[in-house]
């Protein structure tokens, strides 16, 4: 399809959910009756920067030159021009903070003929849109590895930096020298089957407060990417990229997820990413939303409009595609994740769990086999204690900002004003703040967790061990300090993470969001990137809606040249779904029966075995068939705890003790230290966790 083709889809089939627009969608054999008006870059109420990509379709009763456009009674017509003969696409700036509202009219409206008006609601390039008051951020733009200029008191810097790369043809990436191209550019075919030079344009520049990168295919020379005409090698499809980790830095960061993408860039995709996409630099999922919505903005605005857009990233990029895709629809429409988590807040209590855990072995007196501690992380291994223990930190003030930061500005006993690098402090918008004024938390809370009571009961640990365990594994409080006492978490920060979709239920815009995640197997070698999280979402989505159709999971060994291999085929899958939706629903918000319907029919769950064969099995948490013997499920310390498969549950609901519930008998000496241990009781894992309520709404706004 060509670009004016995309461009009628887009206008004739989005309009109505996008735009509000007044006049209703025609009959198919009928002309419209009167102008349709879209906005090509995003959602007309959270508009940036000044400036947005519009399209106005014009009806047969009017001559397009007779079209004017005026926004507050200022005449932009100029700014249209035409993309096929009657759809008129401009890139109207200069607008106003606040609302605007743009008016489309014929020069003839005073003799019956069409009128139409929409508002744009303008918002700065510097943010924020939704995400709330702004936290305090460290600037790096001006500095290595971006150097973009002087930035301003946002960590802005005015206008963009262009670099140009090329692939050679030993297929390496290199800076482009000056005066042409040189002998050994690659050529590349996409997936319109255009063969161009390898060559990349990656621009550089800062929204949000974040450092942005953009790529696409184009040779310097040729004319500058625009809106109106085709883009020689681009595709028309951009993917997002993502960073995992999980960090509190206040710093405006030194990575993005990366653009130089050879698996995407080869094909024509454009990629884009910033470094507030990146969690180890902003474990955040609200303002990595709203950057990713205003760098897809404004890659819009440059290149023209975007068919499809896919999400791509590994670990926590996983979790903040699912986040995002949930709580902020239609910024990504697929989610390609790896290795990865359905939220950091219910991810991060088994770091507590591991650091509680490993402070008990090192101080115990008692012997613990590694059999024994295996059975109560529930891991592949008991090492992979090791590895997420490094999320103790995202819930301590001292620990989490980025070394750049003077030690004078941070939080400390002695400086109780200075900045707190918590997840809940950096995320106070959202949980709100206690009488403190330190963000509330959600985690840590282990109250009433009986550690290891799977483990006790098939007989893996003894009654000595298990009292022991959980009399002595004590908690954190809220300035970082392990404490002989379990962690609380705040039941109103509760509440809010479930209602906001931090806590990740699958019930806003996942419901017609396809996702597909791939896991290259580590169980058994202590990576907590484990294979049961995949279980966890599936858990999730059978939850929501009783079936998984939406929910693509495969698994490969850990072997870089299959796990490349399946890489690219979940690229390509999750094109085609999403090609086949957009076919079905030209261009509007999507139904689940629609994703459904788009779905390839042998896009199924399976494995890729060590030969790089693809085995279709459905997944099921159990021992049973190919891929789960050669891939099999563990668990982690809440689930062996009693607790769900959907890890669902931030905080348990509790129940008192009954000495007669357990499968052991305990000396007198142990009850009463468990009796201790538990004073308000323990874990009911039948009930719902306390503030577990419905999603209030997608598209929250947190700047009250």
């Amino acid at each position: 399809m060509t670009r004016t083709g995309r461009l009628t889809a887009a206008v004739l089939g989005g309009v109505a959910l996008l735009c509000g627009v007044v006049v209703a969608a025609p009959a198919a054999s009928a002309p419209p009756p009167g102008f349709t008006v879209e906005v090509l870059s995003g959602r007309p109420d959270t508009v940036t920067g000044g400036d947005a990509l519009v399209a106005v379709t014009v009806p047969r009763n009017v001559p397009v030159h007779h079209v004017e456009v005026t926004v507050d009674d200022v005449d932009v017509t100029s700014a249209f021009a035409p993309t096929e003969p009657r759809v008129l696409v401009g890139l109207v700036d200069g607008l106003d903070h606040g609302v605007n509202t743009l008016r489309v009219e014929s020069n003839g409206a005073g003799r019956g003929r069409p009128v139409a008006e929409l508002e744009l609601t303008n918002h700065p390039a510097t943010g924020p849109v939704f995400s709330g008051p702004q936290t305090s951020l460290y600037c790096s733009a001006d500095g290595a590895p971006w150097n973009l200029g002087d930035v301003d008191d946002f960590c802005h810097v005015d206008g963009t930096q262009v670099t140009y790369r090329y692939r050679t043809t030993g297929g390496t990436f290199a800076d482009l020298p000056d005066g042409g191209l040189p002998d050994d550019v690659a050529t590349t075919t996409t997936t319109e089957g255009e063969e161009v030079p390898y060559v990349v344009r990656i621009e550089r520049g800062t929204l949000n407060r974040a450092v942005y990168e953009t790529a696409v295919l184009h040779v310097p020379g040729n004319p500058a990417p625009d809106a109106w005409t085709d883009t020689p090698g681009w595709n028309e499809r951009l993917v997002y990229t993502f960073g995992g980790g999980c960090g509190v830095g206040h710093h405006q960061g030194e990575a993005t997820g990366g653009v130089e993408q050879d698996l995407m860039l080869s094909q024509g995709y454009a990629v884009a990413s910033s470094t507030l996409n990146v969690y180890q630099q902003n474990c955040d999922d609200v303002t990595s939303a709203e950057t990713a919505m205003m760098v897809k903005e404004h890659l819009v605005e440059t290149l023209g409009p975007v068919d499809l857009t896919m999400g791509w990233g590994g670990s926590a990029g996983t979790m903040q595609q699912l986040l995002i895709s949930n709580a902020y629809p239609g910024i990504l429409d697929g989610v390609i994740g790896d290795i990865g988590y359905s939220d950091e807040r219910s991810v991060t209590p088994n770091g507590h769990d591991c650091r509680g855990f490993l402070n008990y072995w090192q101080s115990t007196d008692l012997e613990w086999s590694d059999a024994a501690r295996q059975a109560v992380t529930g891991y592949g291994t008991a090492d992979a204690c090791f590895g997420y223990s490094l999320f103790d930190g995202v819930d301590n003030p001292q620990t989490g900002c980025h070394p750049s930061i003077p030690a004078e500005d941070l939080w400390s006993e002695e400086n109780p004003d200075g900045l707190r690098c918590t997840v809940s402090d950096l995320n106070r918008n959202v949980y709100g703040v206690d009488e403190n004024g330190y963000g509330r938390r959600t985690a840590p809370d282990n109250v009433g967790v009986q550690y290891g009571l799977r483990a006790l009961a098939d007989g893996t640990i003894s009654a000595e061990q298990f009292v022991d365990l959980n009399a002595e594994v004590g908690g954190m409080d809220l300035n970082g300090n392990r404490t002989a006492t379990r962690s609380e978490a705040s039941p109103e920060a509760l509440t809010a993470a479930y209602a906001t979709g931090r806590l990740n239920q699958f019930t806003g815009g996942l419901v017609h969001t396809p996702v597909l995640e791939i896991r290259r197997y580590r169980d058994d070698v202590g990576d907590f990137h484990d294979r049961y999280r995949s279980w966890v979402m599936r858990e999730r989505v059978l939850a929501a809606h009783g079936n998984a159709d939406t929910h693509v999971s495969w698994t490969s060994p850990d072997d870089p040249a299959v796990g490349a291999q399946m890489a690219a085929d979940a690229l390509a899958a999750m094109d085609a779904w999403l090609t086949e939706r957009l076919a079905l629903t030209g261009g509007g918000e999507p139904s689940r029966a629609e994703t459904v319907a788009a779905r390839p029919r042998d896009l199924t769950d399976g494995c890729y075995l060590a030969d790089g064969s693809f085995v279709s099995e459905t997944i099921s948490y159990s021992d049973e068939g190919v891929c789960n013997e050669a891939f099999p499920y563990h668990a982690d310390p809440r689930v062996v705890a009693g607790g769900p498969l959907a890890s669902d549950v931030l905080k348990c609901a509790l129940q008192p003790l009954d000495r007669d519930a357990y499968p052991v008998e305990f000396t007198d000496a142990q009850w009463a230290r468990l009796e201790q241990a538990f004073p308000t009781g323990v874990c009911d894992w039948s009930a719902p966790g306390v503030g577990q309520v419905p999603l209030a709404g997608t598209w929250l706004d947190f700047g009250g």
